[in-house]
């Protein structure tokens, strides 16, 4: 390795690496490497008429493409969770699935419904026009 004369700059020189750089304890950190309170789904009683069973594929497709493939993922989890009485972590998605309807809040309690309405006028908009086209078809396969 050679050393360039005092004062000089070098191109291949690397900056200094700090060994303390680690956070200190309790320092903000992403909220998916923080600890989440637990949750404690339920079934809705009643059925949803006229919904779409939540693992049919309609559900992976359609709302996948309105709302995120990550929000579809936390209300599948939710939905299995309720069908088994299991506690889950606080989803990240929970205020997605919220302000669609897919969730609500009762008191300290998350009710669910096994199955997924289909989309209205507002979420079809939000489709790419190929999707749109092929709605249609498929929700009658879905129902």
């Amino acid at each position: 390795m050679r050393f360039a004369a005092p004062g000089t700059v070098r191109s291949d020189e690397r900056p200094p690496v700090a060994t303390d750089i680690a956070p200190a304890p309790g320092a903000a950190s992403r909220i998916s490497a923080q600890t989440r309170c637990r949750i404690s789904p339920r079934l809705w009683p009643s059925p949803l008429l006229g919904g779409v069973e939540a693992t049919h594929p309609y559900v992976r497709t359609y709302w996948t493409a309105v709302i995120g493939p990550s929000a579809v993922a936390d209300l599948l989890r939710i939905i299995v969770a309720a069908d088994r009485r299991l506690t889950i972590a606080h989803p990240l998605f929970l205020h997605v699935l919220t302000t669609e309807g897919f969730v609500h809040h009762s008191e300290d309690r998350i009710w669910v419904h096994k199955q997924v309405r289909p989309l209205g006028s507002r979420q079809l908009m939000r489709l790419s026009p190929a999707l749109r086209r092929a709605h249609a078809g498929d929700l009658r396969k879905a129902l």
